[in-house]
């Protein structure tokens, strides 16, 4: 959809979650139309009639504008999915920080903010160093060839946040499978990996982490979980679902986010040799390769709000209780923004003012200093292990809308 003309579509009755526009790419095509004609735009969700439809928030500056005012876009009331009780219930998806409001969600970022300071994520650079280099020693094993997804892209953020909370990395596997059932409703391969419903594995994820969080609470170790189990704002300490919930949304992050804009980024190197071989011979490059990576393809294509009253916004009249998407894919490629932004750019001037970590407010990302510093060690390491690495069969996408990553990426590691 992203390579085809949309000129020929009706606007005033497009579905923008129809699965069609999402088959190759993000319709960034069509987001173009819609950020020039129909900036605030409604779709009736036919894939999910029962759901009711919602607006689509496209250009820049009104994604800050949403995500900046909670007491008119609420994060809570509808949760951040277009859905309210497909793959992650919406009771569910309520208790966890990412779809709260103040002031519940601002007392546990305070609590858990704590692990996630510049000084502790620079700790763990050695240990990700580490852990990057294991991994592609395995895969040199393997043979001369890979797949970035399967083999580098799902492990390595496995085993950083695994290493983080302190689970153990035989654990990995069953992790990376929780975290698919948060986020993959929408792709049938990823659910095809999950061999037991959606309730037992919540159950079984809710027993792992209560023998965590009790085992760190009689033995403290240097890791993220104790830092959870025992920070303390006011005199208040994280109870059991709290503890569960945040696991699992670190697990969520920490696996899908990093590994997702890594993927896309070096697929996006791939197919521009120019671009490949400008960061590969100047590592002081790879800062600006992390930034345009997040810009071009934020791990998620959008988190939701709903409205708590009538508004207006850009001409539209959005009534208490519809759901908005906002669409982080199309702000950052918002070309009042951005210069050429369909372009992958190493040296634009620009790269500052992407959204991939949310657009401020309450709900910035709590983890971006950690994404930062695993994709430039990453991307580093890459880039010098396998200079002359090559595309080796076509990449596939997850077809997913929230989920913005590749499903496959076979390389030739020696060209």
């Amino acid at each position: 959809m992203s390579t085809q003309s949309t000129d020929s579509i009706d606007l005033t009755t497009l579905d923008l979650g129809h699965a069609r526009h999402w088959a190759d790419d993000p319709p960034y095509a069509l987001f173009r139309r819609l950020r020039n004609e129909a900036p605030v735009h409604w779709s009736p969700n036919e894939r999910w009639p029962d759901e009711g439809g919602f607006w689509s928030i496209t250009r820049h500056e009104d994604l800050r504008t949403v995500t900046r005012d909670f007491e008119t876009f609420s994060s809570e009331k509808r949760g951040i999915m277009l859905v309210d009780d497909v793959g992650v219930p919406l009771a569910v998806q309520q208790q966890q920080m990412i779809s709260m409001d103040p002031p519940r969600h601002d007392r546990l970022k305070k609590i858990v903010g704590k692990a996630f300071t510049p000084k502790r994520v620079a700790l763990h650079e050695a240990a990700m160093r580490k852990i990057i280099s294991d991994v592609f020693d395995r895969v040199d094993e393997a043979g001369d060839s890979c797949d970035l997804v399967t083999q580098v892209a799902r492990p390595i953020p496995a085993r950083v946040i695994g290493s983080l909370l302190g689970t153990p990395p035989e654990d990995d596997h069953k992790l990376v499978l929780w975290t698919n059932m948060f986020t993959a409703f929408e792709e049938q391969e990823l659910n095809d990996e999950i061999d037991v419903s959606s309730q037992q594995m919540y159950l079984d994820m809710f027993e792992y982490v209560v023998a965590l969080k009790t085992a760190r609470q009689e033995d403290p170790q240097d890791d993220l979980m104790s830092a959870l189990v025992h920070a303390e704002v006011d005199g208040d300490r994280l109870n059991d679902i709290e503890v569960a919930l945040f696991f699992g949304l670190l697990m969520a992050a920490g696996n899908d986010s990093t590994g997702a804009t890594y993927g896309s980024t070096m697929l996006a190197l791939l197919r521009d040799r120019e671009q490949f071989e400008m960061a590969r011979d100047k590592p002081e490059l790879v800062p600006a390769v992390v930034e345009e990576g997040l810009r071009c393809f934020p791990a998620f294509g959008y988190f939701a709000r709903a409205a708590t009253r009538d508004v207006e916004l850009e001409g539209q009249q959005i009534k208490e209780g519809d759901k908005l998407a906002l669409w982080y894919i199309s702000g950052n490629r918002d070309e009042t923004v951005f210069d050429d932004p369909e372009r992958f750019d190493l040296t634009r001037h620009d790269l500052g003012d992407h959204i991939a970590f949310g657009a401020g407010g309450r709900h910035f990302c709590l983890g971006a200093g950690l994404a930062r510093l695993e994709l430039k060690l990453w991307i580093e390491e890459t880039l010098r292990r396998y200079p002359e690495m090559r595309l080796d069969g076509a990449p596939r996408r997850v077809q997913s809308m929230i989920m913005n990553q590749q499903f496959s990426i076979p390389v030739s590691l020696r060209g």
